[in-house]
């Protein structure tokens, strides 16, 4: 009877379910609650760019922001099913982790077996979590793309006639362009995988068909965005905000600083799950030229034995090395500890699998009691909207309230120190459409083209009100609006690109505007035609 009571847990739909829930239950772990806090630089900005969105104005034109057009429409389509709330946003990142959690999950389960598929999904949750920064990055919902490709991969292999699943690859690679154009690196694994079982298997003519239904599931992604884009007057300058400037952003290879990055990456992470990573890298490598590429795993694993080193390189390549760009390491760094264990647990025997419902119960107890300040706040927003029915659940700085109770809908205002959450927030739009300014980042004409542009929009139509905003972590890398402050502070000018009219746009502002007080340790000037 026991038997069959664990048969029934383990392997029938309450035993599913369960799983399910865990899954959810990690991903909410590492979301940032939009009750309590705001996302950083990247996640405001495509808060702000959607908002402009969903008010009938398109990326590029509007708005400068150098990432791909899909994580503005999915930041769009959070906040048009929640009327504008971040928790839509919320929901959207939430779907994105469970789903790819699912996908991994049921991709290493069905090659390896449950408990390796457990903790695979545990540590690569995990990994991205520990470098997430408060989410909403292109990279995170790469993941996902990212995870359709592994599985489209292993389908390929498991059934190499069905074609439908070498053009799933090329989907997913055609929306992780349409993302961030270096977020591909699982999807050119896969090629570069087919490639060598070609090679090493002489299959050419089933290489060329997947080739052919990997581009045509590319190109059907691409090509409407192309249009739709032309359509509007704005591929262009798409083109050059998302191509030109990138390559020019990341020009100057430096050994050196990739490797500071893959070595930043890894202390992040987590050095003893990078180094578990790694010895299922070792084993992979072993096993794939051990079986001489006739093991079917073996095969699988070329993906990762591609992919990983091309992440590393990817992630790191502009010298930069914020921490969300390593975020698309989380599912090699997953699989490839799933593999470990997978490897560990042979050496016990092949049934072990008969122990996954123990170690479900202990990564549950693992997860709730490791997170109970997370779950705290997640009570508390409960709590409060239970009481206050009608209540915003969102998060509001001082200046954003400020801003809200002291302009009218329609006024413009600036933010000075690069923070459009505070414009997003506020419900106040920016007169200008290069938000970064006075940082332009390249030295170049279109650098140059963007100084000027701004210039141009912030005299022809003057915010009401401009916020100085600059945090303390840059008073090296943005000039302050207040004079006195900037001869503080000297500017790192070796390590920033400064808008080259950055002078005149002082002089416009101190013979313009005057300083009214300040916010939450923050400056706001006022139009001075609008003082009563």
């Amino acid at each position: 009877m026991q038997n069959q009571k664990f048969y029934f847990f383990h392997s029938l739909f309450p035993g599913k379910i369960v799983t399910l829930i865990w899954m959810g239950f990690l991903a909410m772990g590492i979301l940032s609650n939009p009750f309590i806090s705001y996302p950083g630089r990247d996640g405001g900005i495509f808060l702000y760019v959607a908002s402009l969105i969903l008010k009938g104005k398109i990326p590029y034109l509007a708005v400068w922001e150098n990432k791909g057009p899909l994580v503005f429409y999915l930041n769009a389509l959070g906040l048009a099913f929640s009327d504008g709330s971040r928790w839509g946003g919320w929901l959207v990142e939430f779907l994105f982790f469970f789903i790819s959690g699912v996908i991994g999950y049921l991709v290493i389960k069905r090659l390896m077996g449950v408990i390796p598929a457990l903790a695979g999904t545990l540590i690569w949750i995990s990994a991205a979590g520990n470098v997430l920064q408060g989410g909403n990055f292109s990279e995170e919902y790469s993941l996902l793309f990212s995870f359709i490709a592994v599985l489209g991969f292993m389908l390929s292999l498991q059934q190499p006639h069905r074609n439908i699943y070498s053009f799933l690859v090329g989907i997913s690679l055609g929306l992780n362009i349409l993302l961030r154009p270096n977020n591909v690196s699982m999807q050119i694994a896969a090629a570069g995988a087919y490639f060598i079982l070609a090679i090493s298997a002489g299959g050419w003519r089933l290489f060329f068909k997947r080739a052919l239904y990997y581009a045509m599931g590319a190109a059907i992604v691409i090509i409407p965005v192309v249009f739709y884009f032309y359509s509007q007057g704005a591929l262009t300058e798409m083109i050059n905000v998302v191509l030109v400037f990138n390559l020019q952003y990341s020009d100057g290879f430096d050994l050196t600083g990739v490797l500071d990055g893959i070595l930043s990456a890894a202390r992040s992470i987590g050095v003893l799950t990078i180094l578990f990573a790694v010895l299922g890298y070792l084993f992979s490598v072993w096993i794939l030229f051990k079986s001489r590429f006739n093991d079917p795993l073996a095969k699988f694993l070329l993906i990762l034995l591609i992919g990983w080193p091309m992440e590393a390189l990817l992630s790191a390549l502009s010298g930069r090395n914020y921490l969300h760009y390593f975020i698309g390491w989380a599912p090699y760094v997953g699989l490839l500890c799933s593999y470990s264990v997978y490897m560990f647990l042979r050496r016990f025997g092949s049934d072990f699998d008969r122990y996954s419902v123990y170690v479900l119960l202990l990564l549950i107890t693992v997860t709730l009691a490791g997170n109970m300040t997370t779950w705290k706040n997640y009570g508390t927003v409960l709590a409060y909207k239970w009481s206050n029915p009608n209540a915003d659940l969102d998060y509001r700085d001082p200046v954003a309230l400020y801003i809200m109770e002291n302009t009218d809908p329609h006024d413009k205002v600036l933010v000075w120190g690069f923070r459009p959450i505070i414009n997003f927030v506020s419900g106040r739009e920016s007169p200008v459409s290069f938000l970064p300014y006075p940082l332009i980042h390249v030295d170049t004409p279109l650098g140059k083209h963007w100084a000027d542009q701004f210039y141009s929009q912030l005299t022809n139509d003057p915010p009401a009100l401009i916020v100085n905003v600059i945090e303390p972590a840059d008073r090296e890398r943005i000039p302050d609006l207040d004079p006195d402050i900037r001869k503080q502070y000297k500017i790192k000018r070796k390590e920033v690109v400064l808008a080259p009219n950055l002078q005149d746009t002082f002089d416009f502002i101190e013979q313009n505007y005057v300083r009214i007080g300040d916010v939450d340790g923050y400056d706001i000037y006022r139009l001075k035609t609008s003082l009563p």
